[in-house]
């Protein structure tokens, strides 16, 4: 042969090699792409897809109710059943204060004393006056009594007797106007002793002995040794439905306890447009006086609703609240929310009122681990007060 035929066979021989191996990797690319094709649809035939398991929550069902209950607690404050903010009569210097602060005193006991010493030679000269006009009265009646016997006689004219008569009238005048002072000195003596009007406690001592009180200058305050009262604000709506003599709880320092309404006053506060009522403590307690105490009133307000946990509600969109509903479907039971409003919360649980119908049941457990239309596995939720 010739070479240039040798050439030509080389080239041919090159071209045929070199599309055998081409077909060679391509038939070998799109085996392995059918086998794993058929591979991944063999697998997914063997093993079909599983079923994710569904959550276990608590329910609830809606129990529609006409009303709430509101417990009410509105501050007082412990008073004395009487206060008396004492003092003398009469100004002068203090000799004496016998009580001291916190003491408990029956009615009439001497509390203080004022220096009397400018009253008793005051009283000497008056009783001295006194007997000096009943001397004159009596020398008045003596002339009297003569000149009626000489008048009998025609030895007296009547301008002496009517002398004598009305010297004795001025006499016995002088002796009822000196009884008079004599007396008003004995009250200023009374009255310089200080003494406590009814069974007290002393509250404040406010002077000491050398001190010159002014009259009427407050020297103790006392407060009445009765049991203790509370005065409570109201409002007048609430204040206008109780009545005397009914029994109310109140708190004080801490122990709940059952109180008296003794009186409701018909007025109302001009400052904080409340009512007054006065209530009558226990006898058995001792509050201090001035002392903070709280009335607990239930109130029962009418609204359509349902109780439910607090942690059943789900915040929405512009302070909008919802539940989450169960219903009924061929697949289970699947989740749906639907809107309520808050009415009342009492802490642990909440008053709504929404759309859903009586016996339906809500989430009132594990509310967050559940989606809207997801199904789950209802459970009863536990009882709470």
């Amino acid at each position: 042969m010739t070479p240039r035929r040798i050439s030509g066979i080389r080239k041919a021989l090159g071209r045929v090699l070199t599309a055998t191996v081409t077909l060679m990797v391509c038939g070998a690319a799109a085996a392995a792409v059918i086998g794993g094709f058929s591979l991944m649809t063999a697998e997914g035939d063997a093993a079909p897809a599983a079923t994710a398991p569904r959550t276990s929550v608590g329910v609830m069902t809606v129990e529609l109710a006409s009303g709430y209950t509101v417990t009410r607690r509105f501050t007082g404050q412990v008073e004395a059943a009487a206060r008396t903010d004492l003092g003398f009569e009469f100004g002068g210097r203090i000799t004496e204060v016998l009580v001291e602060e916190g003491d408990i005193i029956a009615a009439g006991t001497v509390l203080a004393r004022l220096d009397t010493s400018s009253l008793i030679p005051e009283r000497a000269a008056l009783e001295a006056e006194l007997a000096a006009l009943a001397t004159d009265a009596e020398l008045a009646r003596l002339t009297l009594a003569r000149n009626d016997a000489l008048m009998e006689r025609g030895f007296r004219s009547v301008a002496a007797q009517d002398d004598a008569r009305l010297t004795l009238a001025r006499a016995e005048a002088g002796m009822a106007a000196a009884r008079a002072r004599i007396a008003g000195v004995g009250v200023r003596l009374e009255k310089s002793v200080l003494t406590a009007p009814y069974p007290a406690r002393i509250g404040a001592r406010m002077a000491d002995p050398g001190q010159t009180a002014a009259a009427g200058q407050t020297v103790l305050v006392l407060f009445d040794a009765a049991p203790a009262r509370a005065r409570v604000g109201l409002p007048p709506d609430l204040a206008a439905i109780l009545s005397v003599g009914e029994s109310v709880a109140v708190d004080i320092g801490g122990t709940i306890q059952t109180a008296t309404l003794r009186q409701i006053r018909p007025d109302l506060d001009p400052t904080t447009r409340s009512r007054s009522v006065v209530l009558a403590l226990p006898a058995d307690t001792a509050p201090v006086l001035g002392d903070t105490v709280a009335l607990i009133l239930e109130q029962t307000v009418a609204a359509t609703g349902f109780w439910a946990p607090l942690g059943a509600l789900r915040e929405g969109v512009r302070g909008s609240w919802s539940v989450m509903a169960l219903e009924i479907t061929p697949e289970g039971d699947r989740t749906r929310p639907a809107a309520v409003e808050v009415i009342h919360t009492n802490g642990a649980r909440v008053f709504l009122r929404g759309e859903l119908p009586p016996s339906a049941r809500i989430i009132a457990e594990a509310l967050d681990r559940v989606a809207p239309g997801q199904l789950v596995l209802p459970q009863l939720a536990a009882a709470r007060d």
